[in-house]
C-alpha cells in the first residue's frame, strides 16, 4: 500500500486541476464529440461497403447524394453532426497552429 506524502497529495491536486481545465477547452470537447459521433456512425454504416460501392460508381458526388437521400433520418443526422464537428475541429486545429506559428 502506498502512503501519499504531503508533497504527493499537493501535486496530485495540481495535476487534477490542470487536467480538469484542459478538459474544459473547446478543442478537447470538439475532439471528444467528433470521436464519439464517428464511433456511433461506424456502428450504423459499413465503411468497407461504402468504399467499395463508391469505387464502383461512376460519379462520387451522385453516389453520395443518392446514398444520403436513401438512408434513415438517424444516420443522416449523425452524419451531418459528425461533419459539422469535424469542420469545427479542423478550424480550431488550423487556428491554433497559425496562432502558435505567429506567436513564436
Amino acid at each position: 500500500m502506498t502512503i501519499f506524502t504531503t508533497k504527493n497529495r499537493i501535486m496530485f491536486g495540481v495535476y487534477l486541476m490542470y487536467s480538469m481545465r484542459k478538459l474544459q477547452s473547446p478543442f478537447v470537447a470538439e475532439s471528444f464529440a467528433f470521436a464519439a459521433l464517428a464511433l456511433i456512425l461506424s456502428v450504423f454504416v459499413s465503411v468497407p461497403s461504402v468504399l467499395s460501392n463508391m469505387l464502383d460508381s461512376s460519379s462520387f458526388y451522385r453516389y453520395f447524394m443518392i446514398s444520403f437521400a436513401n438512408t434513415e433520418f438517424l444516420v443522416q443526422a449523425v452524419l451531418i453532426a459528425t461533419a459539422a464537428t469535424f469542420l469545427f475541429f479542423v478550424r480550431n486545429l488550423t487556428f491554433h497552429a497559425i496562432l502558435k506559428t505567429h506567436s513564436a
